[in-house]
């Protein structure tokens, strides 16, 4: 996830998610229409073990639905209407599998899987199998990161899997003073992933000196773009592609 010469490369946070409704196949396609170089989601297990793509341990705030995703087989989520909260326009979406996210995606559009595993038990013994099992099928190695707050997770896959690209998401309260550098060596992380409050040029130093990519969030805004790419970070998370790659356009 390195810049090229230009521009800082732009990631799509849950899609075009300031557009459409976030984590569905409308937000991706936004994200693909505005020439997003990646697309940035969020996995969970549903019931039967299949991935589906959501960001709260509930689908209470994005759908219809109540209730944890785990309650619910993929069938049963698929039925929830992920899209009349954001819109009437977008009345229908549905909560994608991970599955047909990867299908939609063209080359050369890049994936950043955020694993989430807070609250599922069955996250340690299951999740990091099964996501690898979905990159190696839909050939997407080259081309996806899996990133995680769950530093435990993240060496678990990485020991599975050492090809597979790591993403390492600093916490604060437990990662303080720890330089991006040191939490890949615990991880195997390629990339470190902050939030714009929270990076420091003591951050990007760290990483650019030991061969890692460094990624902020949320960048929303013209002036928090270009503040960050003349800081030296490499991607920006954004829920408003079309806006980013517009003002970066215009810098060259």
């Amino acid at each position: 996830m390195r810049a090229d010469l230009h521009r800082p490369l732009v990631v799509a946070h849950r899609g075009s998610s300031g557009t459409a409704p976030e984590n569905t196949i409308a937000a991706f396609r936004e994200a693909v229409r505005a020439a997003a170089d990646i697309v940035e989601l969020d996995v969970r297990m549903s019931r039967d073990f299949e991935l589906v793509v959501m960001h709260d341990r509930r689908v209470d705030r994005t759908t219809n639905g109540s209730g944890c995703v785990w309650d619910y087989t993929l069938e049963e989520i698929a039925a929830l209407d992920a899209g009349r909260w954001f819109s009437p326009r977008f009345k229908g979406e549905q909560v994608p599998s991970l599955r047909a996210v990867m299908r939609m995606l063209p080359l050369p559009v890049g994936l950043n899987i955020e694993a989430k595993t807070d609250g599922d038990t069955r996250a340690n013994t299951a999740l990091a199998e099964s996501l690898i099992l979905h990159i190696r099928e839909a050939r997407m190695e080259r081309r996806t990161m899996v990133s995680s707050f769950d530093h435990a997770f993240l060496r678990r896959l990485h020991r599975i899997d050492p090809e597979i690209a790591i993403g390492v998401l600093y916490y604060p309260l437990r990662d303080f003073g720890r330089s991006p550098s040191v939490l890949a060596r615990g991880t195997g992380a390629v990339t470190f992933v902050c939030s714009r409050s929270q990076l420091r040029k003591r951050h990007v130093a760290d990483a650019h000196a030991h061969g890692m990519s460094v990624a902020c969030y949320t960048v929303d805004t013209v002036r928090q773009a270009r503040a960050l790419r003349k800081a030296g970070v490499d991607a920006l998370i954004t829920n408003y592609p079309q806006r980013i790659l517009t003002s970066l356009s215009a810098l060259r």
